[in-house]
């Protein structure tokens, strides 16, 4: 009988290890064996916002969509997942206060996420981030407003200016989910200016690091949405499916070289 845990509905390793020696008694990689050496690799992540702030949606549909692109595809680093961890209290007694410890609450320290991204000219990303976050709590005035956009039909509350995101990651192929998880409650913690300091002979590209108010939640239907998501938005998985984007009617368009013969 499968076990009912975080594994359901992503990729889960069922196979029968009782008679693979691993390194005990001599590595042996032949091909009874090789199968069951499968280690976990990380490093292929994806990320999908399922939502966005609402009042940014009514300021500006296509900045929202702009943003969304480049952090979902142009991500370079996704810091905060956390470890769980269980808890214990200490029971104590007896003339020299012997103890042992009995389990208390099981706890996810994971309460903000940092994605770092490629920033462009004309800053897109923190043009975004800046208008988000100072629509929440104006930094002058203290007051909340939405920058105007606050209404009967988008009043100020937290579901209209908080996002939510699934984190994926896979196995080198792309496609089998090895961890999954939906980040909810996500709003700015700050919006990164301080690479417009100056230093005379430094240009620098710059990436900027966003940080968001974050709370995990894990389980089997959230690894479904995962790969759902996964399955609708692929990439290019192999080089040799790559196009051009030139077709042979334009070569035959294109003006003829006066080629000189030698």
């Amino acid at each position: 009988m499968a076990l009912n845990s975080i594994q359901q509905n992503i990729k889960r390793n069922e196979k029968d290890f009782s008679e693979f020696g691993l390194w005990m008694g001599g590595l042996d990689v032949s091909s009874k064996n090789i199968d069951q050496f499968d280690p976990l690799r990380v490093g292929y992540a994806r990320i999908f916002f399922v939502r966005l702030p609402r009042f940014m949606e009514k300021l500006d549909a296509d900045a929202t969509k702009r943003f969304k692109h480049l952090v979902e595809m142009g991500f370079t680093r996704f810091d905060g997942i956390n470890d769980a961890s269980l808890e214990f209290e200490d029971i104590q007694g007896g003339y020299v206060n012997n103890k042992f410890q009995v389990p208390s609450v099981a706890t996810d320290q994971t309460d903000s996420i940092t994605i770092a991204v490629q920033e462009f000219s004309g800053s897109p990303v923190r043009e975004f981030v800046d208008t988000w976050m100072t629509g929440i709590t104006d930094p002058l005035t203290g007051l909340s407003h939405y920058h105007g956009a606050i209404s009967d039909e988008c009043p100020f509350k937290a579901s209209n200016h908080t996002a939510e995101l699934i984190f994926v990651s896979t196995d080198p192929t792309g496609n089998e989910i090895e961890y999954c998880a939906m980040f909810c409650n996500m709003m700015p913690k700050s919006v990164k200016k301080s690479h417009f300091n100056f230093e005379s002979g430094s240009h620098p590209a710059v990436s900027v690091d966003l940080e968001f108010t974050a709370t995990k939640y894990e389980s089997p239907q959230i690894n479904t949405i995962g790969a759902a998501l996964l399955n609708k938005y692929k990439i290019l998985r192999d080089y040799l499916n790559f196009n051009s984007g030139y077709q042979p009617s334009d070569i035959a368009a294109m003006e003829d070289y006066n080629l000189r013969s030698f």
